[in-house]
């Protein structure tokens, strides 16, 4: 159930748009009621989308809108589009907001639509308003337990990863951007014995990612909660050892403490959180590489080496070479309260001295909220602090620190919101302009109203005066696999005039460092790639063709597959004499790098038999089969007999795709003439190719030999022996389930004595 969209009447300006005064701040909206849990996630424009639950109709229902990079609202303005009236409780918990790499509003919520119990909704809402996954979304769950604060995580490839607790179990579902479920079973869950809480998600590459989660270690309330981390492949299958790697074992993570975690950039993570034991509060991080291993001390490296302050609630950012970590600092009888951050290199190691740096001294007014970013290369913090004289009334700050620890603003510290006022949690997000931009519920007015605030690289407050071009590669992601030699690059160019009029440069287009063309217009590029891997750059340059700066870039990795077909029996071309009482001869084949089938593959298979002597149409068919095709020959004459790719329309590829053979036919009454031995140690096909879970290897020996047929990853290691014995000459067949492992390029190794021979494989899930 969802109301047509409509609005209820606000009174916000239509000329809305970032303010440069921290009093006044831009009104989202301001609904009859009480506004609630505002969620904010960036485009890629420089925009973003905010979300909030919005008590006007007496129901919790959720909103949207969406904001350009001015902050003027782009949705009904002002106060966006209804996304979901179904009941809701009368007390909330969490919910969570994502932008997946088409600018898509991922939304997961949780309501009451089924019964008391609460069950877990998502929602992906396009630019354009369109319900993508339908206008009631897609149900993740639907049972008699609590299920509480879902999280969302957005894969580069476009899917999306969301995990959320149910009772003492934890539950992981993937999603295509579609709404297709990845994972088969579509769902992971567990528990360990005394259950598990609190899941975080980031991502590990394009397709694997990380969860982390507290496992409780007694039946009791006050049993000590263990630090876990799990890591899954594309697949859902594990991709580091289970149950999971042990990052904190002591006694002392709180039901309040939430421990967290980010991508290393590298295959792994780095974990943070706080923690009681010894009953101070201090902050850790850990260092888990792409090999599953925490590399650093055990149970984590603690970031401030003060015996006369504590350190809570922190949050992290990944620097390259290490971490840099803002969290709230008290005195040891949390009577006062202050900001701090400090910067660990890849070894753990402080590098803001032991003690960190002050951003906020202690005073009686502490800071909270806190959440950090890399912005324009330097470390920011946005954070919440008490007003003077008041544990109500709160301000909105921020400031940005050095790789030397010092500060990069003047002042150093930005007010954004300077409205003395009860203010609810506040959450943020980083835009494409380097804008740390916040949401939050404010009560400045009675109610709690939905109040956004954003602050430049600079320190500044409002617009951009000049807002900085951008390119964006739409298609195709990072990370394709295409079985042709060329590819449609579809690309955006916003803030920057190609011309005619006022032309400030030119788009160019390379690949693996080489340019391949100079453009006045962005849209779609027809491509043309090498085989192999291709890295494919999208730059502006300035009217003298030098690049801008800062440079203005985007760029994608795609591999290119190029189709191939291989007869591969008879092997005596051009000429095969086949006896026959009869019964059709057939050919046997190999394709390579193309998806055969009836629909959602690549193309059909297209034969094509023509008598050599006497003339005559051809005959021609199509097929859908991975290994074999009974050819209809002429008899007592020699047959050309073509076999080609085609595209699902019928009609050739724009490189054409074949490969022949010619076969004498004769008719007998005896039985065929067993089939010809091989004349050459060879790899003859994989089908299908690419695959999805399992692919079967055809091979010949021309004579008996002891082999080994072994699958090499992209980088030398044999990930699966699967033969090794003593092998009859002869034709044979073999099926490689794949199970376990990630997608991506595979090389399949055949070795017998003196001989060796190998074929591509791709694995696709």
């Amino acid at each position: 159930m969802k109301r047509a969209l409509f609005t209820l009447f606000c009174t916000l300006s239509a000329l809305a748009q970032w303010p440069t005064d921290p009093a006044q701040n831009l009104l989202i909206c301001d609904h009859t009621g009480e506004q609630a849990l505002p969620k904010i996630a960036a485009l890629s424009d420089g925009g973003c989308y905010i979300a909030w639950q919005d008590l006007a109709s007496g129901n919790y229902d959720i909103y949207l809108q969406r904001l350009d990079a001015n902050g003027v609202p782009q949705w009904a303005d002002p106060c966006g589009i209804l996304i979901s009236d179904y009941p809701q409780d009368t007390w909330l918990t969490d919910w969570d907001i994502a932008t997946d790499v088409s600018d898509n509003c991922i939304l997961a919520i949780n309501d009451i639509r089924n019964g008391s119990d609460r069950d877990i909704t998502v929602y992906s809402i396009g630019p354009e308003q369109d319900f993508r996954w339908g206008a009631d979304g897609i149900a993740l769950s639907s049972n008699d337990g609590f299920e509480p604060d879902p999280r969302i995580l957005a894969m580069a490839n476009g899917d999306v990863v969301f995990a959320w607790q149910e009772e003492t179990f934890i539950h992981v579902r993937k999603l295509d951007a579609d709404g297709n479920d990845v994972f088969d079973p579509e769902l992971i869950y567990f528990t360990q014995a005394n259950g598990v809480s609190i899941p975080r998600l980031a991502a590990l590459d394009s397709t694997g990612f990380a969860l982390s989660y507290l496992a409780q270690q007694g039946s009791q309330f006050t049993s000590p909660r263990y630090l876990y981390v799990r890591a899954y492949n594309d697949d859902g299958s594990a991709r580091w050892v289970e149950p999971g790697i042990e990052i904190m074992n002591l006694s002392g993570i709180g039901i309040q403490m939430r421990p967290d975690l980010i991508s290393d950039g590298a295959g792994g993570v780095y974990v943070y959180w706080y923690d009681a034991r010894g009953n101070v509060h201090h902050c850790y991080v850990q260092h888990i590489e792409n090999d599953g291993v925490a590399h650093w001390t055990a149970n984590g490296v603690s970031v401030d080496a003060s015996a006369a302050e504590l350190q809570m609630s922190p949050s992290a950012v990944n620097t390259g070479i290490g971490v840099v970590i803002f969290y709230q600092a008290t005195n040891t009888s949390q009577s006062q309260g202050g900001l701090q951050a400090q910067y660990l290199n890849t070894s753990g190691q402080p590098q803001w001295n032991m003690n960190g740096v002050v951003i906020a001294p202690l005073s009686a007014e502490p800071c909270f909220n806190v959440k950090a970013y890399v912005q324009n290369g330097n470390y920011a913090v946005f954070y919440s602090q008490y007003a003077p004289g008041s544990q109500i009334s709160t301000l909105l700050r921020a400031s940005q620190l050095t790789e030397a620890g010092q500060s990069a603003w003047t002042p150093a510290i930005t007010t954004m919101c300077s409205a003395v006022s009860e203010k609810g949690r506040p959450y943020t997000c980083l835009n494409s302009f380097n804008q740390i931009i916040a949401a939050w519920p404010d009560a400045r007015d009675g109610d709690m109203d939905i109040y956004a605030q954003n602050v430049n690289s600079s320190g500044s407050l409002g617009p951009l005066q000049d807002i900085p071009p951008l390119v964006r590669i739409d298609a195709p992601e990072d990370g394709a696999i295409v079985h042709a030699a060329s590819v449609d690059l579809v690309f955006d160019v916003d803030h920057f005039n190609l011309g005619p009029n006022n032309r400030e440069g030119s788009v160019l287009i390379f690949d693996n460092g080489i340019a391949v063309d100079t453009l006045q217009q962005d849209g779609v590029y027809s491509m043309p790639l090498v085989e192999g891997l291709n890295t494919i750059r999208v730059e502006l340059f300035d009217l003298d063709l030098q690049p801008l700066e800062p440079r203005v870039v985007d760029s994608v990795h795609v591999t290119s597959l190029l189709p191939s077909i291989s007869i591969t029996w008879p092997w005596q071309p051009p000429d095969t004499l086949w006896w026959s009482n009869d019964n059709y001869p057939y050919i046997r084949f190999s394709v390579e790098n193309f998806v055969v089938a009836d629909s959602g593959g690549d193309g059909r298979l297209h034969l094509l038999v023509r008598d050599v002597w006497r003339g005559g149409d051809p005959n021609g068919s199509y097929h859908v089969t991975f290994d074999s095709i009974e050819v209809p020959v002429w008899y007592f004459t020699t047959n050309e007999v073509v076999l080609s790719l085609v595209g699902n329309d019928g009609f050739s590829l724009p490189t054409d795709v074949a490969d022949t053979v010619y076969i004498q036919a004769w008719q007998v009454s005896a039985d065929p003439i067993p089939d010809l031995l091989p004349t050459d140690f060879t790899i003859t096909g994989t089908y299908p190719n690419p695959f999805n879970a399992s692919t079967t290897i055809e091979y010949a020996l021309p004579t008996p030999a002891h082999v080994t047929l072994d699958v090499i990853d992209i980088t030398g290691r044999n990930v699966r022996t699967l033969l090794d014995s003593e092998q009859p000459a002869g034709l044979h067949r073999l099926t490689f389930d794949a199970n376990g492992l990630p997608s991506g390029l595979y090389f399949v190794r055949l070795t017998a004595p003196g001989r060796t021979d190998a074929r591509k494989i791709v694995l696709l899930k």
